[in-house]
């Protein structure tokens, strides 16, 4: 069942023409990542779907069409993360940032205490709930920015060049969290210039110049590096050298972790 849907766009500003008759969509429990070069138009697209960019009956969440009467439900439905703002946060502690999203939904005290514990401990953060903002590493900012976002447990959780401010660690650790959520059945749509976040997809897709050029499985993706060179994603060390052991049947998959690599090689 398709659960988010861009249909028939065409998004101009003055004379200029970005989307053109684009068209979008992700099934229910998917894990799908859109994988784009910088100005692509991914940060965009991730505003059209959000309802920033404010559109008429042209993206929909299951049957609902997106317009004035239907916003406020349609982005409930939605956890949406994008590292377009200068300063995401409303609150100085993070705690209380937290709070905010289900203090606008109603929650009880109760409830607002009982989900804050689950998803601290979920995410390994009990320790940052009384810090100040200011006082948090970036890394530490890019993971209560997708905390944020799942807290009020969304059917949808779509992300922006999430990851990019991220340590390698928290990004592994992140990743890992993200995909137990997608096999208890929440959707993910990752809309990214790094192809190491790219991994857990069952469906990848390469955006260019507002127009989407492929979509395939993970393993086709990336099996064309010439082509991502040309538009301009650069494969990681690790991948790129994956590519090549795989040319010469030294290895039968591509490994996006240099330790699982080391471990078949030395079998």
């Amino acid at each position: 069942m398709v659960v988010l849907s861009v249909n028939d766009l065409t998004y101009k500003i003055e004379d200029k023409i970005f989307f053109e008759n684009f068209n979008f969509k992700i099934e229910e429990n998917d894990y799908v990542s859109i994988i784009a070069p910088n100005k692509s138009g991914k940060t965009m697209l991730t505003k059209i779907l959000c309802a920033i960019i404010p559109t008429t009956n042209i993206c929909y969440f299951y049957d609902m069409a997106l317009n004035k009467e239907s916003v406020l439900s349609y982005i409930s439905k939605l956890g949406i993360v994008t590292n377009d703002f200068n300063n995401p946060f409303i609150f100085k502690k993070v705690v209380d940032e937290l709070k905010y999203p289900l203090i606008n939904l109603g929650y009880s005290d109760s409830r607002i205490k009982k989900t804050i514990t689950k998803y601290a401990k979920y995410f390994e953060i009990e320790n940052l709930l009384d810090k100040k903002i200011v006082n948090l590493t970036a890394s530490e900012k890019s993971k209560l920015l997708i905390i944020i976002a799942l807290i009020h447990e969304p059917k949808v959780l779509i992300l922006d060049d999430a990851f990019c401010n991220m340590n390698k660690i928290d990004k592994l650790f992140m990743l890992k969290k993200i995909k137990e959520l997608n096999q208890k059945k929440l959707t993910i749509l990752n809309i990214t210039s790094d192809v190491e976040t790219i991994y857990d997809s069952n469906r990848v897709l390469v955006l260019n110049n507002f127009k989407l050029e492929a979509d395939s499985t993970l393993d086709q993706i990336i099996s064309d590096s010439s082509y991502l060179n040309k538009i301009g994603i650069e494969l990681p060390f690790i991948i790129d050298l994956s590519l090549k052991l795989k040319f010469y049947n030294l290895i039968d998959k591509v490994y996006f972790n240099l330790d699982e690599l080391e471990d078949n090689l030395w079998k």
